[in-house]
């Protein structure tokens, strides 16, 4: 089973109490590879002062790589180098960075998702949150809510749902899924009263993509335009396999509402497995030793769990 490269998010945030839980809690394994800085981490061993904290620390040394004191982007880079040697060997799990100062120490990108794309020299990625339940991917990202309308570009709505379809075929073993895609105006527009993006833009797109289904030989069904109210309820209940959905909070309000704790950040279209938390650095409970690590834990869970359905298909 390929090993796991996990980076230490913000050392300011809970990213580094997230690794000693988790390592306590035994899912680091030893060939894994850690990016934390040594002394960042010993010193939160010794803020938290807890059992598990000792333990935990004990367990990462022997995984970790890095200097003594680390950036939570110098972190990142490094990992990314170490993922890119080895793609097929390793997958990477990230914990949460702070945009803002991560923007301060040199990253130039929105976020993880567009840097390890442009690392990787992709321009098909796409961000997928996957739950025990929901599965949602997002045809535009990190964008304001008011550029939305311009970016949602055939090729940007056809990009995310080829990449989720082949994401559930090829990592989550669905044989036939059948994919919602939500429209972007309340009631789906309704029939162009309330918008005609679903009209001009969103109708077209799903038959390219039940065209293009049918070319590649795929058992996928795209649903929709579907209202988003309507839509995750149908996702819930287990009617539909996943979501496309047209901006950031359309998708991640519902999903957060329900996988809060569990939900993980997949990267579609890499070379390599990439997954995160589903939430952000937490800097105001930092050193407090209540940083709840069950998504960083589903998060490793997760990076294995596909990792090892791609070294299946290789």
């Amino acid at each position: 089973m390929p090993s796991l490269v996990i980076t230490q998010g913000d050392p300011e945030g809970i990213g580094l109490e997230l690794l000693l839980r988790v390592a306590d809690a035994g899912l680091i394994h030893a060939e894994d590879l850690v990016v934390a800085g040594r002394d960042d981490l010993r010193d939160a061993a010794i803020t938290l002062d807890q059992a598990w904290a000792t333990r935990g620390l004990a367990r990462l040394e022997p995984c970790l790589v890095g200097a003594p004191r680390l950036g939570q982007f110098a972190a990142l880079e490094q990992g990314v180098d170490l993922i890119l040697s080895a793609p097929h060997e390793l997958a990477l799990v990230t914990a949460p960075i702070d945009k803002a100062r991560a923007n301060q120490e040199g990253l130039r990108h929105p976020g993880h998702t567009e840097y390890l794309a442009e690392r990787a020299g992709t321009d098909e990625f796409a961000m997928l949150m996957a739950g025990p339940i929901l599965r949602v991917v997002l045809a535009t990202i990190h964008v304001p809510l008011r550029r939305v309308a311009e970016l949602l570009t055939p090729e940007a709505i056809a990009r995310a749902a080829r990449l989720l379809a082949r994401a559930l075929v090829e990592d989550f073993g669905i044989a036939a899924p059948r994919i919602g895609v939500l429209g972007l105006n309340p009631h789906a527009g309704e029939q162009g009263l309330l918008g005609d993006e679903e009209l001009r833009v969103i109708g077209p797109t799903i038959e390219s993509l039940r065209g293009w289904a049918r070319a590649q030989g795929l058992p996928v069904e795209f649903i929709g335009p579907l209202p988003a109210d309507a839509g995750f309820p149908r996702h819930r209940t287990g009617e539909l396999h996943g979501l496309v959905a047209m901006y950031h909070d359309q998708g991640l309000a519902p999903f957060k509402l329900l996988h809060f704790q569990d939900g993980v950040n997949v990267t579609l279209g890499l070379p390599f497995v990439r997954t995160s938390p589903d939430h952000g650095t937490a800097r105001d409970i930092a050193g407090r030793g209540i940083a709840d690590a069950s998504s960083m834990s589903a998060a490793i869970t997760l990076a294995r769990r596909l990792a090892a359905a791609r070294a299946r298909t290789t």
